[in-house]
């Protein structure tokens, strides 16, 4: 038999997603555009399709222009010929192929940016739906209205939509992420079958592939999965080993990646080595001179501790004899011998998180690094303006983890147990790669999945226990009465 769905259940979740995507499209539809402005990093997919925004022909087209956002974007044929793979791209194609049948259809060549912030959520908005069925399916509407919520309450926050009329691939990697822990939650005591097995598998690869801090996170949940597992049956599950399968797969895409040849490649690995040295290390030695001599770089490049790469008057490498000789290896094994360095990194780093809204690059068009104005709410502004709430946040999945790792009882190897485990293993993940492989330089934009994963734990963790939502759905939804009219059966 298959589950009842009660009206009020399934009308509570089309409030939901009607409005999320009502307070997305304010966002998405404002004259002037609402977006972040466009760095450097754009380019690295927008370049893959001749795609740059619409300036004056004097202008190189790859330039970085962090002062204000782009409205307007056209194709422009031999310009930076850069390339960064990525699951971004899956936009940013789809983007350009669209641009293409409107020019093809007579439209002229200006195109607006707003097409991909609008397959952006789609793709969302598509994701959640499914999802929200899914547990309706299963006789567990608590969870899906819980998934429902995050729409209107995390996804449509400008923390979050800022991004979407952008080509910058965090809105992609939090996309993956949510697609990822979503469907290990739902299929937690699931059959194994083929579809399930290639849609995990796609999902950890799309994750990893999204942006290179991600390369390790699918992986790392997949460890995480597999652990709970065999503390339940004795062996590792199958969905450990599907999205193992697709985790290894992308790591070794970004792992060829890395070893790219050309001046995108090199310009990457310089600029990160130097953030590291100079924003995580440097400024938190007791001897800035002597650490330098430690690593073999120029100890007169002292000066220019706390200085991003790109604050250097040249190059790094040219700038600080012995840069180019600093690797990962190095880095970890001077945080080991020098262990105040790594916690004061750790400290800072955490601090770091804030703001969630990414500072130092404009959100407003026509502006000059104009801030979108207040009237917008957003979490983001709250976590700011509070410092321990957001450290709170931050805290409370990893505490939840441990009272149910500690405490015997029915959550105790349950899905409630392993949601938490999942959001910590995020946030933990997340925030080493970023802080180990970046330093400090762009902490709250590069770890943008550590507050979304702790905010996508809190916001559930919240409903499902507000009593207000058991007189509208209870806890279990039954099954349908049989033929004779008897007793509907517990699912």
């Amino acid at each position: 038999s298959a589950p009842r769905v009660s009206r009020p259940a399934l009308l509570l979740l089309v409030l939901l997603c009607v409005a999320g995507t009502l307070r997305a499209f304010a966002l998405w539809v404002h004259d002037p555009l609402y977006a972040y402005a466009n760095s450097y990093d754009q380019t690295r997919y927008t370049g893959c399709f001749d795609i740059y925004p619409d300036r004056p022909g004097d202008i190189p087209p790859q330039q970085n222009s962090p002062q204000a956002p782009f409205a307007k974007y056209r194709f422009i044929a031999g310009g930076d010929p850069m390339c960064y793979w990525s699951s971004e791209l899956a936009f940013t194609g789809a983007t350009a192929w669209v641009w293409k049948l409107a020019e093809a259809a007579g439209g002229g060549d200006r195109h607006d940016v707003r097409w991909v912030g609008a397959l952006r959520w789609l793709a969302l908005l598509a994701l959640s739906v499914a999802l929200s069925l899914a547990w309706l399916l299963r006789g567990d509407p608590r969870a899906a209205v819980a998934n429902a919520a995050l729409l209107p309450l995390l996804f449509a926050d400008p923390g979050n939509t800022l991004y979407l009329d952008t080509f910058y691939a965090e809105w992609s990697a939090l996309l993956f992420a949510y697609a990822l822990v979503a469907l290990l939650l739902l299929w937690r005591d699931a059959a194994c079958t083929r579809r399930r097995c290639a849609l995990l598998a796609l999902a950890a690869f799309l994750l990893a592939t999204a942006k290179i801090q991600h390369l390790l996170l699918p992986l790392v949940l997949a460890v995480v999965v597999g652990a709970l597992d065999r503390a339940r049956f004795g062996r590792v599950g199958w969905r450990a080993a599907a999205v193992g399968f697709g985790a290894l797969a992308g790591f070794w895409l970004q792992f060829v990646q890395l070893h790219r040849q050309g001046p995108m490649m090199d310009a990457i690995d310089q600029y990160n080595r130097a953030d590291v040295v100079f924003t995580a290390l440097v400024p938190f030695a007791d001897d800035p001179r002597a650490l330098l001599g430690e690593l073999g770089i120029d100890p007169a490049c002292a000066i220019y501790g706390g200085h991003h790469a790109w604050e250097f008057p040249d190059l790094p490498e040219r700038v600080c004899i012995g840069l180019s000789d600093f690797n990962r290896g190095l880095e970890l094994r001077t945080l080991l011998r020098h262990p105040r360095i790594a916690w004061r990194l750790a400290g800072h780093g955490v601090l770091a998180l804030d703001p969630w809204i990414a500072k130092n690059l404009g959100e407003v068009e026509g502006g000059d690094f104009a801030p979108m104005p207040a009237a917008q709410p957003s979490f983001g502004r709250s976590l700011h303006a509070h410092p321990c709430l957001q450290l709170a946040i931050l805290v409370v999945p990893f505490l939840a983890l441990f009272a149910l790792l500690l405490r015997p009882g029915p959550h105790r190897g349950g899905r409630t147990l392993e949601h938490a485990a999942l959001a910590a293993a995020t946030m933990l993940a997340t925030f080493a790669i970023t802080v180990l492989g970046d330093g400090l330089a762009d902490t709250a934009k590069q770890g943008h999945l550590v507050v979304n994963a702790a905010l996508a734990w809190l916001i559930p963790a919240v409903l499902a226990g507000a009593d207000r939502i058991a007189p509208i759905m209870g806890r279990r939804l039954p099954l349908e009465a049989d033929a004779r009219g008897g007793p509907r059966l517990p699912r």
